[in-house]
């Protein structure tokens, strides 16, 4: 690692390459990687080169600006936008060739006038909200949307898509998800209208694969991170893992009180680090971090001390004798793990993950060949 760095997030391209094959092999479907979020924080220009060298067919965003991006770094495969096109946003999708998710009002009237303009159908995805309660037409709704839309011979119907809400949790209600999905998807072939593209499942939705499925949008899994509770049984490793620089360790004596407001104080003689790694870097700013949070220094748990600062944190070494000037503080990685902060903050892998702040360099390691 760069020994200027203060901070850096490194980037194993080997273990993308790993995990993406390790899913593509257990999954009967081909895969559609979600790099939405700038690729969960891992820099989707990189991480979507490695993966349509390996064979990737699509690629997922959630915005036109993201697909737009991955458009300027030289990526040609097809980017499907999950928010779709929105009014005013037309020229966004066809100067990039996205598609886009038809699930709202105002995303049929995007695409009917992308439609429109470009003087050919324009491939679009039909959502069904068959629970989740966010995007996507109602189930008694979608055929009349579906027929509305292939009668204004501005867009072709090549995909139908829903979200899951509880695939990590409860199966029963991933079951009834899915029964409804597969309903409407019937409904829609008994009017002619029969997309290439169906597709239900991300990580925890693998679990869940149907017959009726041609196509899976995996993102978690492929970053090297299983579902909780409850994850397909496939082995994955962690991709991202991000470190700061310690800047100083000090002695203090029994009562000294570290950080803002004193909430950590010394019971005895103890050493303290400073890393440079704060919560503008994302590390979690919460009382869950300050009473259980810990970095990994020297291969050893190093317990939080203190509130965490905007650009800083302090941790208590004293059990850790190799802690020095210069030497690394692992925030998330193979250990801890990216859940492990989640469940010390009171939120998941994915919120860990991409709030890593843009002042953290990427730093990419591992097998590149992929990424020509």
């Amino acid at each position: 690692m760069a020994e200027h760095l203060r901070a850096w997030a490194r980037v194993d391209l080997a273990r993308l390459a790993a995990n993406y094959r390790a899913l593509a092999a257990s999954t009967a479907v081909p895969l559609m990687p979600v790099v939405k979020a700038d690729a969960y924080g891992h820099g989707a220009a990189r991480v979507g080169r490695v993966l349509t060298g390996l064979g990737a067919p699509m690629l997922a965003v959630a915005y036109a600006e993201e697909g737009a991006a991955l458009r300027r770094a030289g990526i040609r495969a097809p980017i499907l936008v999950l928010t779709g096109c929105g009014d005013g946003q037309q020229r966004d999708f066809l100067d990039h060739g996205l598609t886009p998710v038809v699930s709202t009002p105002a995303t049929v009237r995007g695409a009917l006038a992308a439609g429109r303009i470009l003087g050919r159908p324009l491939p679009v995805h039909l959502k069904v909200d068959t629970g989740m309660g966010r995007l996507g037409f109602a189930p008694d709704d979608v055929v009349a949307e579906a027929e509305g839309l292939a009668a204004s011979g501005r867009v072709e119907i090549v995909g139908l898509t829903t979200h899951l809400s509880s695939a990590d949790e409860d199966a029963a209600v991933t079951a009834r998800q899915l029964d409804v999905f597969d309903e409407a998807l019937a409904r829609l072939a008994a009017r002619g209208i029969r997309p290439r593209h169906v597709h239900v499942a991300h990580s925890a939705g693998l679990s869940h694969l149907r017959p009726t499925h041609t196509l899976a949008r995996p993102g978690l899994l492929l970053y090297g991170l299983k579902p909780r509770p409850l994850s397909p049984a496939v082995e994955v490793s962690p991709v991202m893992t991000v470190a700061g620089r310690i800047a100083l360790v000090k002695d203090v004596a029994p009562g000294t009180a570290i950080s803002y407001g004193g909430r950590w104080v010394a019971r005895r003689p103890s050493r303290i680090a400073t890393v440079f790694l704060g919560y503008a870097d994302g590390v979690p700013r919460t009382l869950g971090m300050l009473e259980q949070g810990a970095f990994s220094v020297a291969a050893r748990r190093a317990p939080v001390a203190g509130t965490v600062c905007m650009d800083l944190v302090m941790l208590d070494v004293t059990e850790v004798p190799e802690a020095a000037e210069g030497g690394e503080a692992v925030l998330f990685g193979d250990d801890p793990t990216a859940w492990d902060v989640g469940g010390w903050a009171g939120t998941n892998a994915w919120e860990v993950l991409t709030r890593v702040g843009p002042r953290v360099p990427r730093v990419y390691v591992g097998d590149t060949e992929a990424t020509a």
